[in-house]
């Protein structure tokens, strides 16, 4: 303990005087732990914080359940019905050529691909596993399936050190606009050729899809596809930006470009 005085000025009949308060306070050490008085506010929030964090992990369960049902109700079983309905349709020909035989033989293909991954998938919701993915592996797959599917040449042109830097959320989001951007050259731009790259510009990685089809006017007025919305909104969470560039006759070049940094923005 420290002895120590203190002054207060106080009014007398309207003249001022002094009077010496002894005061007393302990010596306490520079570097005090907390009173555990004053972790009870800190003890509450952590408690609020694990609560609403152990809700959200059992409604992401919930929902990878219903997700893997979902896929297993609806999509597998559809898939095996368009299966069972090519088979169908191919017995019941009389017809038959080489050229449709080999057709049949892919669209078959391809459907039991697709039931093999999406069982897969099913079956790392599940489990709570996730799968070793490789972004080249998967866009050299894709254009592969492409290629035999119809008369589209595809290049690729991946920068490997672009690849590299990329976490897996991004790989799939890529994955997904190059996805997109293909559907639409095989089913709306009559293209025969695509590139697709991936590169890095400074501290961007771009994504560009290029194809030779017969393109479209941005300004013709026709109403913007769920692809395009599709694509724009991935795109959008990756932190970027995605821009189409066509003419009628002269092909579409789909870009698009994100920052592996953080942007800085004025509110």
């Amino acid at each position: 303990m420290t002895q120590g005085k203190a002054s207060f000025h106080l009014l007398d009949g309207g003249l001022q005087s002094t009077s010496i308060l002894s005061t007393a306070r302990p010596v306490r050490p520079p570097t005090e732990s907390l009173d555990l008085y004053q972790l009870q506010p800190c003890v509450g929030e952590l408690t609020t914080a694990f609560k609403a964090t152990e809700g959200r992990l059992s409604k992401l369960l919930e929902d990878r359940s219903r997700v893997g049902r979902d896929l297993h109700d609806s999509v597998l079983q559809s898939l095996y019905a368009i299966g069972l309905n090519i088979e169908a349709a191919r017995r019941s020909r009389n017809d038959q050529t080489m050229e449709r035989k080999e057709a049949d033989d892919r669209m078959i293909h391809q459907i039991n691909q697709l039931i093999h991954e999406i069982r897969g998938m099913i079956r790392e919701l599940e489990s709570g596993s996730v799968q070793e993915f490789d972004l080249s592996s998967e866009l050299s797959t894709l254009c592969s399936t492409y290629e035999q599917a119809g008369r589209l040449c595809i290049k690729l042109d991946i920068q490997r050190s672009a690849v590299e830097v990329l976490t897996h959320e991004e790989e799939r989001e890529i994955l997904n606009i190059v996805r997109e951007a293909l559907s639409n050259c095989a089913r709306h731009a009559d293209a025969t050729r695509v590139v697709i790259s991936i590169r890095m510009r400074g501290a961007r990685v771009r994504v560009s899809i290029q194809d030779d089809g017969i393109g479209f006017s941005p300004s013709d007025g026709h109403p913007r596809g769920y692809g395009l919305a599709n694509m724009e909104a991935r795109a959008k969470r990756l932190g970027g930006v995605l821009r189409v560039q066509s003419k009628t006759g002269a092909g579409t070049h789909v870009i698009a470009e994100f920052s592996l940094e953080p942007q800085l923005t004025s509110i």
